[in-house]
């Protein structure tokens, strides 16, 4: 196996990196500060206050409800007209 594909894929990225910005680190007291303290999800769901009700359960079952009515109208339609599905099945043919 040749040696120079092997030293090329070593080496450029390497060489792309060095091409790009240089990060924006923070400066002053945010360079100093400590590391955010890493939490199970259900420690903070046990903070998030929720109440109860239904928030926008109508307007969600308003909107299933068209969905619905317009995919019932929509099935048994055609997509093409006949002249394009004409063509399709010709293409479709293997003679």
């Amino acid at each position: 196996m040749p040696l120079r594909p092997i030293i090329l894929a070593a080496i450029l990225p390497g060489v792309l990196a060095g091409c790009a910005d240089a990060p924006d680190f923070p400066a002053g007291a945010a360079a100093n500060a400590p590391f955010p303290k890493i939490l199970p999800v259900s420690e903070i769901q046990a903070q998030v206050e929720t109440q109860p009700g239904d928030d926008g359960i109508d307007a969600l079952a308003a909107r299933a409800a068209d969905l619905r009515r317009r995919a019932d109208a929509l099935r048994g339609t055609a997509v093409v007209d006949d002249e394009t599905e004409d063509q399709l099945q010709d293409a479709l043919d293997p003679s």
